[in-house]
């Protein structure tokens, strides 16, 4: 439970979508509720995703999961990609995989990146659908594509481990360098390890110990433990610049 927990958090947006609100009509939940009997999709996924918000007041599953499918009913794909997660975890909805699967599909058929990395996962796990690694590999281009840092990184994976592609290990480099420029802790680590011992990349020691440092300040030990033995190798003023660098790094982005 505690990995879907997070792929909820992953996947949990309020997309931009033409809409009667303006940006001072969402301040507060009174607002956003008076929209959202109004019957206004943006303002129906909003108060979904206010009554899922832990540190709130106002937390009700069941709530949510209602407002969502009003928002998801009228084509809502960020509303159809929440109410997913939903079906995924049985939070607020009786668990139900293939709901999820057709949920995400609509979803990602409208572009939502989100719903196409989900969409992916589905289909590489085979939950809600028959397991089908070429059609994962589909859909986590289509939101490599457009940017999504997390299908990148799966997407480097496919390509690294030869699931539902040819395996490639320059590709693999290729999708994960994406996704570490993005700032996923996750590829920042693979990075690193990628240019310690020149795996899709030339070696670089120097290069590494840097993509490790810049995932050790997000997921810690494993990360510094790599960086650890990256630094024997590097002199004293070579690690100074990195931190440096990455101090700056942490500080303005």
């Amino acid at each position: 439970m505690k990995k879907w927990r997070h792929l909820l958090m992953v996947l949990m947006i309020m997309l931009t979508c033409a809409s009667a609100l303006g940006d001072d009509d969402l301040d507060d939940e009174m607002q956003v509720r008076r929209w959202a009997l109004l019957g206004d999709t943006q303002a129906q996924n909003m108060l979904g995703l206010l009554y899922l918000e832990p540190d709130a007041n106002l937390q009700n599953v069941q709530e949510a999961a209602y407002w969502l499918e009003q928002a998801a009913d009228q084509g809502h794909a960020g509303a159809q990609t929440n109410l997913g997660v939903l079906y995924l975890t049985g939070e607020g909805v009786e668990a139900d995989e293939s709901m999820a699967f057709k949920l995400f599909r609509r979803a990602a058929l409208q572009g939502l990146t989100s719903a196409q990395l989900a969409l992916g996962y589905m289909y590489a796990t085979g939950k809600g659908v028959d397991a089908n690694p070429e059609e994962a590999v589909f859909w986590y281009q289509q939101a490599a594509q457009q940017g999504n840092a997390s299908a990148q990184h799966h997407l480097a994976l496919a390509y690294e481990e030869g699931a539902g592609i040819e395996k490639s290990t320059d590709q693999a480099a290729h999708w994960e360098m994406q996704a570490a420029n993005q700032g996923l802790s996750t590829a920042q680590f693979q990075m690193g390890l990628r240019y310690l011992h020149g795996e899709g990349v030339e070696r670089d020691m120097l290069t590494g110990y840097h993509y490790l440092l810049k995932a050790s300040l997000k997921v810690g030990s494993k990360a510094m433990d790599s960086r650890e033995l990256v630094s024997n190798e590097l002199t004293s003023e070579q690690i100074a610049e990195i931190r440096d660098d990455s101090r700056y790094w942490r500080m303005h982005f």
